[in-house]
C-alpha cells in the first residue's frame, strides 16, 4: 500500500453532473521558451485561480479555479500533451475543486501567475514556469497553507487519472491463468489446453521484458500448478506491482466461428467487490486518522487503478491489432476476479479463442505465440513510456512489426 499511496496523484470523489458553467475553459496552449515555459488558459469569462507545484508523489503543476468548466473542442477526453517545461496535462471538474493538472518534465516552480483580458480569444490565466534545482523544488512545492484539514485536502485536491504509472523498479506481475487440476478450456484443434498455452505465453512475455532491462518481472505460476484466484491478485499487492496482466485463451463453446483476442478491465460491480474487499480486510484502516479519510483513500485507489487499468488496455488493444485479428476492438469490462484488487492496474488479456481453428495454430505456434507476445510487451511499453528516457530504444515493437513479414 505504501507504494500505491506514493503513486496516487489524487481522487475523483463526486460524480460529474454535466452542468454548463459560465466560465468554461475553451484553450489550452504554451509556449516553450529557452529561459520558460508558458501556459495560457483561455476561458469564455475571467477565472479566478491558483497555481502550485506538487514534488510528491510525483513532478506536477496544478491550477486549481473556483469554478470552471471544460469546453476545448480538440480535446473531449479533457487532456493533452504540452510542451517545453510541461507533459501531459488533464482537467477535472470532478473535485471539489475543478483543476488542471500538468506532469512536469522537469523540477520548475511558477514564476509569473497573472490574467489578461481578451485580444482576439478569451480571458487568458497565464502561468509562466522556469527550471528550478531539486532541492529547491522540494522547498517550494506543496499544497497551500489552507488546505488545513487531512481530509478538505484529500477532497479538494484531487485528480487521479492526471497520475502516471509509478517508474522506480517498474514491477509487472505476468498471470498465466489456470493450471494444474484446473486446464481451462480444452484444445480441439490439437496443441495445448488453455493452461497450457496460457503458461507458454507468459513465460515468452517474461522473458522479453527481463531482456529490455527496464522490468521487474513477478509470475503468478511458472509451471503447470494450480494458483487459487485470490491469491494470484494476493501476489500483486504483495509485490506492490504497477501493473497485472492475467493471459487467457477464450472458447465459444460448440461454435467455431468467434475469432480474435479481447482486453477486459474491471467494471462497476467488480469496483464494489474490490471496494468492499479492501475494507473488510482492513488494509486502510489506521486509528490515527479519521474513518472519512480514510474510505477517501479507497476511492483514490480505485479511481486511479480504473484510469490505469483502461488506458494499458487501451494501449495492448492497439498493438495487438497490429498482428493479430481482435473480437472486441472496443473498451469491455467485466468482474473477473482476478481484476478486483483495489490498488494494483490489471487487465485479463484473452488471447484468442482455442475454438477457431486458426487462433488454436496461433496459440500453439512458438513463433506466432512469440509475435503476440511481442505486441503485449510494446503495449507495455508505451503505458511506461514516460519512465523511459528520450535514448530508450523501443526495439519491442518494432520486432512486433517486423515479424509480420516472417510468418
Amino acid at each position: 500500500m505504501l507504494r500505491l499511496m506514493a503513486s496516487l496523484v489524487a481522487c475523483a470523489l463526486t460524480v460529474a453532473t454535466g452542468t454548463a458553467f459560465a466560465s468554461d475553459i475553451t484553450k489550452v496552449r504554451f509556449g516553450a521558451y529557452e529561459t520558460h515555459t508558458r501556459i495560457v488558459i483561455e476561458s469564455e469569462t475571467p477565472l479566478d485561480s491558483r497555481a502550485f507545484t506538487l514534488a510528491e508523489p510525483v513532478s506536477r503543476l496544478v491550477v486549481s479555479f473556483d469554478q470552471a468548466g471544460w469546453d476545448v473542442r480538440e480535446l473531449p477526453n479533457r487532456q493533452g500533451e504540452g510542451d517545453g517545461l510541461v507533459g501531459r496535462f488533464q482537467f477535472d471538474g470532478q473535485a471539489g475543486a475543478p483543476r488542471l493538472v500538468f506532469a512536469l518534465n522537469e523540477p520548475s516552480t511558477v514564476d509569473h501567475h497573472f490574467s489578461l483580458d481578451p485580444d482576439g480569444g478569451g480571458y487568458r490565466t497565464v502561468v509562466d514556469l522556469v527550471p528550478v534545482g531539486s532541492s529547491t523544488f522540494q522547498q517550494v512545492s506543496g499544497f497551500p497553507a489552507e488546505s488545513t484539514n487531512m481530509a478538505q485536502f484529500l477532497v479538494e485536491n484531487a485528480v487521479v487519472s492526471a497520475a502516471p504509472p509509478a517508474c522506480e523498479a517498474v514491477r509487472v506481475v505476468i498471470d498465466p491463468g489456470h493450471g494444474g487440476r484446473d486446464p481451462g478450456a480444452l484444445a480441439r484443434f490439437g496443441g495445448g489446453d488453455e493452461a497450457d498455452v496460457n503458461l507458454a505465453a507468459g513465460l515468452v512475455l517474461r522473458d522479453i521484458l527481463n531482456a529490455t532491462g527496464r522490468y521487474e518481472v513477478i509470475m503468478t505460476r511458472d509451471r503447470d500448478v494450480y494458483v487459487d484466484l485470490y491469491d494470484r491478485v494476493e501476489i500483486a499487492r504483495q509485490a506492490e506491482a504497477d501493473l497485472f496482466i492475467s493471459l487467457h485463451a477464450d472458447s465459444a463453446g460448440t461454435s467455431t466461428t468467434p475469432e480474435g483476442a479481447t482486453v477486459y478491465s474491471m467494471n462497476h460491480r467488480a469496483v464494489d467487490r474490490a471496494r468492499s474487499r479492501a475494507i473488510s480486510q482492513g488494509d486502510w484502516v489506521d486509528s490515527n486518522r479519521p474513518e472519512e479519510v480514510s474510505r477517501i483513500l479507497v476511492e483514490m485507489s480505485l479511481t486511479n487503478k480504473e484510469s490505469q487499468s483502461e488506458r494499458f488496455a487501451d494501449a495492448l488493444r492497439t498493438e495487438v491489432g497490429r498482428v493479430n485479428p481482435l473480437f472486441r476492438d472496443t473498451p469491455m469490462r467485466a468482474n473477473f476476479a482476478v481484476l478486483i484488487d483495489a490498488e494494483v492496474p490489471a487487465v485479463l488479456f484473452e488471447m484468442g479463442f482455442l475454438t477457431n481453428r486458426t487462433d488454436a495454430r496461433r496459440l500453439n505456434s512458438a513463433t506466432d505465440r512469440r509475435r503476440l507476445m511481442q505486441s503485449a510487451a510494446a503495449a507495455i511499453d508505451a503505458h511506461f513510456a514516460h519512465c523511459q528516457g528520450a535514448e530508450s530504444e523501443r526495439y519491442i515493437a518494432q520486432n512486433a512489426a517486423s515479424a509480420s513479414s516472417t510468418r
